[in-house]
């Protein structure tokens, strides 16, 4: 509802493309067929995106590439929204949805929560669940990954050994927990109450107590 409120379904399809595979560089051809928008409606919205300072653009060859314009004073804002509503989070969240009795937790980590991702790059998920039920992940997770043309990389956790690998300060998650995250289910609460159970956890090497 947010999405439809705020955006016309032309710009939904553009700034889904454009937001959510941030450092590819898409031209006008690429644009049209993965967004399925006509030459007209594609053009119109590029240009009233690029002369509002909200994409960037530079001719590579023959062609003309168009990128989020990162130094725009609201990208972080408008790049939240996108991802929340109908960009990566969104999608994630939606194919997530029918676990969510199931699921504590759900982030993205790594370099596509660091805006660092590269063209045809996997997105790492991390997930916390009561029980650990891959088979059933990976099957849900298949829409998205075509839907965002991009592998996921799931890592499922069940509670009880999330909370021992948080105890014994495994330095695979310890490293995760301190990265960039782009919640899908949960947030940086939800994250710490997980580990309320066991009073004493290792973070970077110091006893915290959560």
């Amino acid at each position: 509802m947010i999405a439809q409120a705020l955006f016309t379904p032309a710009q939904q399809k553009l700034l889904g493309l454009l937001f959510v595979r941030v450092n590819e560089g898409f031209h006008l051809n690429e644009i049209m067929r993965l967004t399925g928008l006509g030459s007209a409606s594609a053009q119109r919205e590029l240009r009233r995106l690029h002369e509002s300072g909200l994409i960037t653009s530079e001719r590579i060859g023959n062609v003309r590439r168009f990128w989020p314009n990162k130094e725009s004073l609201v990208y972080p804002e408008l790049s939240a929204l996108v991802q929340k509503t109908f960009g990566l989070v969104g999608v994630l969240s939606t194919t997530l949805a029918p676990l969510r009795g199931q699921l504590h937790l759900a982030f993205v980590y790594g370099a596509t929560a660091k805006g660092q991702d590269v063209p045809g790059s996997a997105i790492d998920l991390l997930l916390v669940a009561e029980e650990a039920n891959y088979g059933d992940l990976l099957t849900r997770l298949a829409p998205a990954e075509r839907t965002l043309r991009r592998k996921i990389n799931p890592n499922l956790y069940t509670l009880a050994d999330y909370r021992r690998r948080l105890r014994e300060g495994q330095p695979f998650l310890l490293q995760v927990l301190q990265q960039p995250k782009l919640f899908v289910i949960g947030d940086e609460s939800a994250m710490q109450a997980l580990a309320l159970a066991d009073d004493t956890l290792q973070l970077n090497g110091t006893p915290r107590v959560f």
